[in-house]
Parts: structure tokens; sequence; C-alpha cells
């Protein structure tokens, strides 16, 4: 019998949104994605965001669809794949039963519309004893790439929970329904959908949101920058960077004596951890020859976690665009951008770095954006220790090297 497949797309959608290039670190205290409009952060205690990196990132859970929220006494956040819900005496979050709660709100019917089985409600003769649950719902695993693609996860029984049903057809493919998620296994052409032979995760967290699992009030989009001025111009103080390759620090040591805050270039590089990947850590000798890969500098998720452990707030962007920077300054906000040296042409490098793949660019620099006009952005430039200014379209391709990634710093 072949079952109308609805809504397919919302199951599907992931595979066609590609990666921002670079990811958070895992101790940022903030990170926007312009994606969806929404943050995710780690605050009050509760590590959403430090939970999605150790969760498996866009790749895994795709990205934010709500703000947190309370529900039965925990904090939850959304997200295209699945919700996060945090566990105080866990110390961490742990994937919501979602699709178990979307039957007990009897939504099987609803779900078989979009390609999901309904869920398992016979006798698996386990007498109620884990183990033996545990062993047959796991024998239900039975198309290989499906079971391929449950066991390739490092932790399947907590990202995925045990099979809720078997794998059913659904014309162009092959679902299996889990606690917490679906697998899907293509097996016919579409145009725009995972080729054949390609297993994906339904976006599980989307399903919830519509279901209504998400509060309202939840979904509404964070508003992070306001209207832009004609032009602005802030008075920030210029500093030529001690080091070779300091100029990270350099810059945000600028912003944070603009906001009077008493913190120097030498001490943010003495609170910075070193580390191969420069999303997480100073990568190579600081005095080492500008220009390289090896000896190179440190990405926004250091920088910002520095300046917020001095009272300012900081938040991490990636395909930060021209008119959310001219807002943000517009609101007396300033921004450290990082762009090649004078806006120099260069060609990005994608290299392993534990398991992860890490663009670095040779020339990499960063400065700190003061102003804009209707033509050009005004910076200060840590390498000669003045302004400089660069056209709308030179800035933006020199950025757009290091995917948008910018750090935005206001008083905290």
């Amino acid at each position: 019998m072949t079952r109308r497949i609805g809504v397919v797309l919302i199951l599907s959608l992931l595979a066609s949104v590609p990666p921002t290039q670079a990811e958070a670190g895992a101790f940022t205290v903030s990170r926007f994605f312009p994606q969806t409009g929404f943050f995710l952060r780690n605050q009050d205690g509760v590590n959403f965001l430090a939970e999605f990196n150790r969760l498996g990132k866009v790749e895994a859970l795709g990205y934010p669809t709500s703000r947190p929220f309370e529900k039965g006494g925990f904090a939850h956040q959304a997200l295209q794949r699945a919700i996060l819900q945090w566990r105080p005496e866990l110390g961490r979050a742990v994937l919501a039963n979602v699709m178990d709660e979307l039957y007990y709100l009897g939504k099987d019917d609803w779900l078989l519309d979009r390609g999901v089985p309904r869920h398992f409600t016979g006798d698996d003769g386990s007498r109620g004893d884990f183990e033996s649950a545990k062993a047959m719902r796991l024998s239900w695993l039975t198309d290989p790439a499906i079971s391929q693609a449950y066991y390739d996860n490092p932790d399947p029984l907590n990202f995925y929970g045990l099979p809720s049903s078997r794998p059913e057809s659904f014309g162009p493919f092959i679902t299996q329904r889990f606690q917490r998620g679906v697998l899907q296994l293509w097996v016919e052409a579409v145009l725009g959908m995972p080729r054949p032979g390609a297993v994906v995760g339904a976006l599980a967290g989307e399903l919830a949101k519509e279901a209504g699992l998400v509060p309202e009030l939840a979904t509404q989009q964070e508003t992070v920058l306001g209207g832009a001025s004609a032009e602005v111009l802030l008075p920030v103080p210029a500093f030529m960077q001690q080091r070779a390759l300091s100029c990270e620090s350099s810059a945000a040591a600028m912003i944070a004596a603009y906001f009077r805050v008493p913190l120097t270039e030498r001490q943010i590089i003495a609170e910075l951890p070193w580390d191969p990947n420069p999303h997480k850590g100073f990568r190579g000798n600081i005095d080492g020859w500008f220009g390289g890969i090896n000896d190179y500098g440190v990405y926004a998720e250091p920088i910002a976690d520095v300046l917020t452990n001095h009272g300012l707030k900081a938040d991490v962007y990636y395909d930060f665009s021209l008119d959310m920077l001219k807002s943000a300054l517009s609101e007396g906000k300033l921004v450290i951008s990082w762009i090649t040296a004078g806006t120099a042409w260069s060609t990005p490098v994608t290299v392993q770095i534990g398991g992860e793949p890490v663009v670095l660019v040779p020339y990499e620099h960063a400065v700190a954006v003061k102003g804009y006009d209707a033509v050009g952005v005004s910076v200060n430039d840590p390498g000669t220790g003045g302004s400089a200014r660069y056209s709308n379209e030179a800035f933006l391709r020199a950025s757009g090297y290091f995917g948008g990634m910018a750090v935005v710093v206001s008083a905290g």
C-alpha cells in the first residue's frame, strides 16, 4: 500500500542545509545562529551551547529553533533534530523523548502522514524487564543501512533511544522510529531529496514544535540587533600589538578600554588557552612568523570567553553581515572581526584537527571595528596601532574567508 508522504521535505530538509565553515568551541558563553535566528548559551548553570557541541553540533542536531523554555521542571531548548533537556543532577543535557511524547499526545496518525511509523503498542515479550525489552527492541534493527547509521553514533541509546517501531516503507524511503528521533533510508531518486542509499535523521525537533510541544513564546526569534544609523564612528582607543601574532588580544584590549574595563593585551594573552584548534585556543607560537597557518592565532570563541570573564557581554557570530555590523555599532556595541591583513586576497585551507575540519586562512588577522559609512568600514588595526578604512566589498570578502566570524561586545 502506498501512503501519502505529506511533508517529506521537513524530514529531509537538513540534508540540504550546509553547516557553517566553523563551529563554536565548547566553553563559549553564547553563539547566535543567523540561519534560524536563535542563540545557544551557557548561562546560569544551564550549558546548552556546550552540550550542543558535545553531542555533535549542527551535523547531528541541526540549528536551534527556539529559545530556552521550562517544561516539567526542567529547562529545554528545541533544535531541528531534537530537543535538549537540561538535567541539573547530571550536570549535562539529555535529548528529550520527543517521539514518545508525540505518541502520548495522540499524534501517531498525524505522524503517519509525514512518513513516520506508529509507535509500537503491543506486547514486546519483555514482561517489564528493561534488559529484555532492550534486547527485543534492538532486534527490530533489521534494515542493514538503518542499523549501521544507528550504531555509527558513539552513544546510540542516549542519542536515539530504543526503537519504537520496525522499519516501514513509505514510497521512496523506509523509516524507523525511535524514542528520541527517526531515521530515514532513501531507496528511490526524488528531485531535491537525499540520494538512494542515504540514511538521514528526520527533523524530530521541528515535528515536535509543529505539534505544539514547544511553547509559542519560545518560538519567537530573538531580537539581536536593531536598525542602523546612516553612519557611525566611535572613539575607540588604538593600540599596536605587542607580539608578532597577538592581533586578536590587542583588538580585544582596545574594546575593553573603550568600555572602561581594565584588561590589557598581556592579561588577555595570559588567560587564553593554547590549542592546535584556534576555535579552542591560540594555535602555534605567538612570536612566530606572520602569514602562515602553523604559527597562527586564535578565533572568536576563546577571545569572547576572556571578555565575558571580565564582565563584558561578548557574543560569537558567524555569517555576520554588513547590516548586522552596522546595527551593532549603531547601538554602541563594538565588533572584533576576523579578516586577512589589509583585506589581502587569500586561499583558505581546511585541515583536520582532533577529528574536526577547521578552516585556516593565510594572513589571518583581527581588527576592532569602530565605524562605517555608506561606502566602507573603519577599524583600529593592531598591526599598525592606527586606523584603517576598507571598502564594503573588500571587508566582506576578507571576512568571508572566516565564515563571517565576529565577536559583538557590549557593556555587561
